[in-house]
């Protein structure tokens, strides 16, 4: 009995990695990849018939698109608030002394270790584990 939970824990264990795998990888196929490798496990799992794969497919081409799309203007959006940070720095830069310069940029420096310790799955300040999703 005891041989038996092993084995399942272990296989259990092995497809939970495998399927990890496997989803870390399907980020990196293109839009209409995406949606042929969407198709191709729905139509296993649900046993489409060739007019309901023909459909879904056509609507996970459309849903990859998308989101192939919502993800660029992020990357455009990110990028633009990244320049207008750096040239807020540079007009406060003008405004400060070289002393309080330093300080900010301690100050500033400070935060990114904390924020990069939480983000890394360390304590939040109420002392709970701090969880993202995908890591």
């Amino acid at each position: 009995m005891k041989k038996w939970i092993l084995g399942a824990v272990v296989l259990t264990s092995i497809s939970f990695g495998l399927s990890a795998q496997q989803h870390k990888n399907f980020r990196q196929f293109n839009p209409t990849e995406r949606a042929q490798k969407m198709t191709d496990r729905m139509a296993e799992e649900l046993k489409l018939t060739d007019e309901q794969r023909k459909q879904v497919s056509q609507l996970a081409l459309e849903n990859a698109n998308r989101q192939e799309e919502l993800l660029k203007s992020r990357k455009a959006e990110f990028e633009a608030q990244k320049e207008y940070r750096k040239a807020q720095d540079q007009k406060l830069g003008s405004i400060l002394t070289e002393e309080q310069k330093q300080i900010w940029e301690q100050r500033k420096e400070a935060f990114r270790t904390r924020d990069n310790d939480h983000s890394r799955g360390h304590q939040t300040r109420s002392g709970r584990p701090r969880f993202r999703r995908g890591h």
